[in-house]
């Protein structure tokens, strides 16, 4: 389906991540004809924003017309909370992932109960089931994921063969190959935060999973171990050292000031030897590489590679990358029920926008046989391999609750520039991780090791 998602966060282009927020329908449409609902979302451009309209807005048959308008990525947060709080406001509240505001509108009264509408529309069958535990809070199911993704090591094999290397698969092969490609004048890894400061998760969830690894991770959301334990605060000091190292970016300044744009650029033109994001870049990609661009590069994408002793080889970073509930400020929430299950859980409209856009699908069973011969390999390959995912990592903005992931996004910066230890570090998100677990605020992780189901 289609929410406000990482993707549009970073004007970056969305996984099915278009149905972000469905605004107060208890207005009249423009026309004054009827009641409406009214759909805000964040895409990166005309072709994505027509798409949806067409597709997810207005192929849509139910007791509502669905109106579609694009609101800017920066903005459309603040926007709905505003709206929320003055009574009206979005229908359909989208966030981007379960632990992102998701708690705070359940707190304030914004979000409906979807528990009377899960059996009607089958829920429990359509969605892996570890995406529905995720979406609950205080044992009520309040969203639906929109999208799910995962962390990928990006590549230009022509550079890779240019260089002689390979990607990297173990500690010792990610650290030699940085080490080579800094030495040749190259930038190891493209990296920037300029567009989206949440950037800084994705490289605090990396070092969490891939250097402290699963079972580690899970064990301390249970409330079990503490962040302050030292396979943490090694894993966090590994991930900094690597930074100033000029890894990531090139240097830590340029990764302050490089946009999203300029680590396409990097990576098609072969100035970077590969780039460590999640995949919501596939539909970013187009403009860069191949005909679109002008050029005969591509790109191709393979899992992260372990930075830490004991971790598996292979650990596919979980996340939801859009979540969407329904506004208790508007009337009608059944008929938006019907629409968001439409909007989540449609798999013609969903695979077609896979195949035609890239959107991310939302976290429902898919099969490599639901995609025709036009899919691109990659994607196929992508969500065939996912699915049968088995080791299994723990995403900041899906599995940790609001205030500890605001924490680690906001001081990670302060790590890698030598202001904040790791150490320190640690000991703030044990400090906020372990106020919000007592209060009931941390989402249901599935086991590691018990793959996708």
């Amino acid at each position: 389906m289609a929410t406000i998602t990482r993707r549009q966060l970073l004007g970056a282009g969305g996984a099915l991540g278009a149905t972000a927020l469905l605004s107060a329908c208890g207005s009249t449409d423009p026309a004054g004809s009827e009641q409406a609902i009214t759909i805000w979302s964040s895409l990166s451009d005309e072709q994505q924003n027509d798409y949806f309209r067409k597709h997810f807005a207005e192929a849509y048959s139910g007791k509502y017309p669905v109106l579609f308008s694009p609101k800017a990525a920066g903005t459309i947060d603040r926007l709905t909370q505003t709206a929320l709080a003055a009574g009206s406001g979005p229908s359909m509240i989208g966030t981007p992932g379960p632990s992102s505001f998701v708690s705070s509108y359940w707190s304030a009264g914004y979000l409906a109960d979807l528990g009377p509408y899960e059996q009607r529309y089958g829920w429990a069958e359509k969605f892996a089931s570890w995406a529905l535990a995720a979406s609950e809070v205080e044992g009520k199911l309040v969203t639906l994921p929109g999208s799910y993704e995962t962390m990928v090591f990006y590549s230009n094999p022509a550079t890779l063969d240019k260089l002689g290397l390979t990607v990297p698969t173990t500690r010792e092969e990610f650290e030699n190959f940085c080490t080579e490609v800094k030495g040749q004048g190259y930038i190891p890894l493209a990296a920037g935060k300029a567009d989206y400061k949440g950037a800084n998760e994705w490289f605090a969830s990396l070092g969490l999973n891939h250097g402290a690894g699963p079972e580690a991770v899970y064990s301390a959301l249970q409330g079990e171990t503490k962040w302050t334990d030292p396979v943490f605060v090694d894993a966090i000091d590994r991930m900094a050292s690597y930074f100033k190292k000029g890894w990531f970016g090139g240097a830590v300044d340029l990764y302050f000031t490089t946009n999203f744009p300029t680590l396409y650029e990097q990576l098609a033109s072969g100035k970077a030897a590969g780039m460590l994001s999640g995949t919501w870049d596939f539909p970013n990609f187009g403009a860069y590489f191949g005909k679109a661009a002008g050029n005969d590069a591509t790109w191709d994408w393979t899992t992260v590679p372990s930075l830490g002793n004991g971790v598996p080889p292979v650990v596919w970073d979980l996340a939801i990358g859009g979540s969407v509930g329904i506004s208790t400020n508007f009337q009608d929430t059944a008929a938006a029920a019907d629409y968001l299950n439409f909007l989540t859980t449609d798999l013609k409209t969903i695979i077609a926008s896979v195949e035609d856009m890239n959107f991310a699908p939302s976290p429902i069973r898919i099969a490599a046989a639901d995609f025709s011969a036009k899919a691109d390999k990659r994607t196929v390959r992508l969500y065939s391999e996912l699915s049968a995912a088995k080791s299994i990592g723990y995403t900041t903005w899906t599995f940790f609750p609001q205030q500890t992931e605001t924490y680690m996004i906001d001081y990670f910066e302060n790590v890698i520039t030598g202001q904040l230890s790791a150490k320190a570090y640690c000991e703030g998100i044990q400090s906020r991780f372990s106020r919000e677990k007592a209060e009931g605020r941390v989402p249901t992780a599935p086991k590691p090791g018990g793959g996708l189901s």
